[in-house]
């Protein structure tokens, strides 16, 4: 991940940093109000305003009803600033959670089934393989569901997690549309 600053109206690459796990930044509360204010100090670069732009664009709803952060974590941007040029990791990411709660939806539809298969099988790779033969899950969701702990699968609330999940996809449509403004 760079960071940048602007001087003299120029975009500069203050240093760069490796970041293994984007689930760090997407936890922030997204700093959306300051997306206006990177539009206008992006204006010589017209790749990285296209994607500041569209990013106002797909999160409107939320970035109107942000209000100014003190002391916010990504300091003077928002998180699209700091994810411009690693779109593709945001997409990563976004995909497996979508894939993980809507594995853990399907499981509590059929938590009883989900139950008896983890309780039945040898292991861990075998609950893996099973979950993905009788529930339809690909790898992902069914070890994400198999690693859950018990008090969890038994205490989901199904129609939260069902909206939820609804969350997740609209958020990874807008990030997949995103990407495509990306450098």
């Amino acid at each position: 991940m760079s960071k940048y600053t602007i001087k003299n109206g120029e975009i500069i690459i203050t240093n760069t940093i490796k970041i293994d796990d984007y689930s760090i930044l997407l936890r922030y509360n997204m700093n959306l109000y300051c997306l206006a204010n990177d539009i206008k100090r992006t204006h010589k670069d017209e790749a990285l305003e296209d994607y500041l732009l569209k990013a106002k664009e797909l999160f409107a709803e939320d970035v109107e009803k942000a209000k100014p952060r003190k002391n916010s974590p990504l300091g003077n941007h928002s998180i699209f600033y700091y994810m411009y040029g690693h779109m593709n990791d945001w997409v990563r990411y976004a995909d497996k959670q979508y894939i993980q709660q809507k594995a853990l939806l399907t499981a509590s539809y059929r938590i009883v089934e989900t139950l008896n298969i983890i309780k039945k099988s040898r292991d861990i790779k075998d609950a893996t393989d099973k979950l993905m033969d009788v529930l339809g899950l690909d790898e992902i969701g069914a070890r994400y569901v198999v690693d859950q702990k018990l008090s969890v699968l038994t205490g989901i609330e199904t129609e939260s997690l069902k909206e939820y999940v609804e969350e997740l996809d609209k958020r990874l449509s807008n990030i997949k549309e995103l990407a495509k403004y990306d450098k």
